[in-house]
């Protein structure tokens, strides 16, 4: 994922300002309104694994088309000066049932920052810098080791936001100083498009009224850049009986410092209670924690890179934590333009993955190739 360096407002009136001023501007319609670019990924992988876990994991090697995506965006600019179009990302693997992944329209201006409304990824997750943004080819833990490793309940990679591309409004200030801020508001995480917000159920399990605030600054010293962030989530949960329980509240920080061709990330994510019943709370539960570092170097076409991935989670009672060690190496190599490819290894301690009084552990490795097409 690129570094993500926005951040949101979830102001009403900012938001019917910034639209008012950008109708003014002139009609954003069809035909010829806008400049249209399209593009996409493709992404195949071939992956094997070996574990002493294996239940549900197939024959413990696999053949896959990990990402197949269309990219649409259409944008103009005003007379004074506002950038606003449309961005949506099409689905194009035949086993997804989704039509699109991302879907919003944007307006953004030098002066008063960036509004996106749709179908995307939250300030949270967009702000936060941690050793993802240092590393090469699948990006260590946030690569895709899950989709071979018998994990069970721990948590198993990178990541922060429980929204997803569920419907939002995003927020991001210019930068100022190296700084920005931003939030976003998204009403339900289990909701995107059409009408399902006004027809939702208050009891499915999802998470409500969830929003986001984030910062980061970026600065250099010299020829050493640097990122730092800090990053919160914030929301209801709905249980099956409309009660609240195991609220959203999920704290990140994190940062990347970069020289030459060296880069180190590092992070720290808690999770608190989000989504546990007040009984698993008050046995001394709790959602669980991760924390991550990694550094690469990259020359020329090539990169390498190695990271650690350590997660806990506390359960209830005297059972042991659930618990995952995962240490990640990772190579890309640029091929030819839009064409890069990418190995990675893999070794991985997970305890308890059962999260019971006759703990279940597991341990393996997974090893990946992948080719990665865009255009």
């Amino acid at each position: 994922m690129n570094m993500k360096t926005f951040l949101l407002s979830t102001s009403a009136l900012a938001t019917a300002v910034v639209i008012g001023t950008a109708a003014q501007a002139g009609s954003v319609g069809s035909k010829d309104a806008m400049s249209v670019s399209l593009g996409g990924e493709f992404r195949f992988y071939a992956g094997i694994a070996d574990q002493d876990v294996s239940a549900g994991r197939g024959r413990g090697y696999s053949l896959n088309v990990d990402e197949a995506e269309v990219h649409i965006e259409a944008s103009n600019t005003a007379d004074n000066g506002i950038l606003y179009g449309v961005s949506i990302e099409l689905n194009a693997g035949a086993a997804n049932t989704a039509a699109a992944d991302e879907a919003y329209a944007f307006i953004d201006s030098d002066v008063w920052g960036r509004l996106e409304l749709g179908d995307n990824d939250d300030a949270s997750d967009r702000m936060y810098v941690e050793s993802d943004d240092a590393l090469v080819g699948r990006l260590g833990p946030d690569g895709d080791a899950a989709d071979f490793f018998n994990f069970g309940g721990a948590i198993a990679a990178t990541g922060n936001s429980v929204t997803g591309d569920a419907t939002k409004a995003i927020y991001f200030t210019p930068r100022f100083g190296g700084f920005q801020l931003g939030a976003s508001l998204t009403p339900d995480s289990g909701v995107n498009s059409g009408t399902g917000g006004l027809l939702n159920a208050d009891n499915n399990g999802d998470f409500e009224n969830v929003y986001a605030i984030g910062a980061n600054w970026e600065g250099k010293f010299d020829q050493f850049g640097v990122v730092l962030s800090a990053t919160g989530e914030f929301g209801d949960a709905e249980t099956a009986t409309g009660a609240e329980s195991g609220d959203v509240e999920t704290i990140s920080v994190g940062g990347k410092v970069d020289f030459a061709g060296f880069a180190l990330g590092a992070g720290y994510v808690d999770f608190a209670e989000q989504g546990l019943t007040a009984v698993q709370t008050a046995a001394g539960a709790d959602a669980g924690s991760y924390w991550t570092v990694g550094g690469s170097y990259s020359t020329g076409p090539w990169g390498v890179s190695v990271a650690w991935f350590d997660s806990s989670r506390s359960n209830a009672g005297a059972i042991a934590d659930t618990e995952v060690n995962m240490l990640s190496f990772d190579a890309s190599y640029s091929v030819a333009p839009g064409w890069d490819l990418a190995a990675a290894l893999h070794l991985i301690e997970a305890d308890n993955i059962n999260a019971t009084a006759v703990p279940v552990n597991n341990e393996g490795t997974v090893f990946l190739i992948s080719n990665q097409f865009t255009f």
